[in-house]
């Protein structure tokens, strides 16, 4: 379906890629697909945070409050995809 100026844009391009929510939307460097602010904040988040539990895990430091954080994060981002 085309919408947009002149049916320049697809509904698909105007809706985040993750919780389906039409809003602006952003992409962050090296991701394919655009998101809204919430999921795209999230995702970021959540990539950091693997890099801060491999980081941690690798080093032989605790991460287990790394982990259950980025787990809650995990859920939230989960919900709320499939309540799109």
């Amino acid at each position: 379906m085309l919408c947009g100026p002149k049916g320049s844009e697809r509904l698909s391009d105007l809706t985040c890629g993750i919780c389906g929510r039409a809003s602006e939307l952003f992409e962050l460097p090296g991701r394919a697909g655009r998101l809204c602010l919430s999921c795209s904040a999230d995702q970021a988040l959540s990539e950091q945070l693997a890099i801060e539990i491999d980081a941690a895990t690798f080093s032989g430091q605790e991460a287990e409050t790394l982990v259950a954080e980025f787990s809650a994060l995990s859920r939230r981002l989960l919900d709320r995809a499939q309540s799109a």
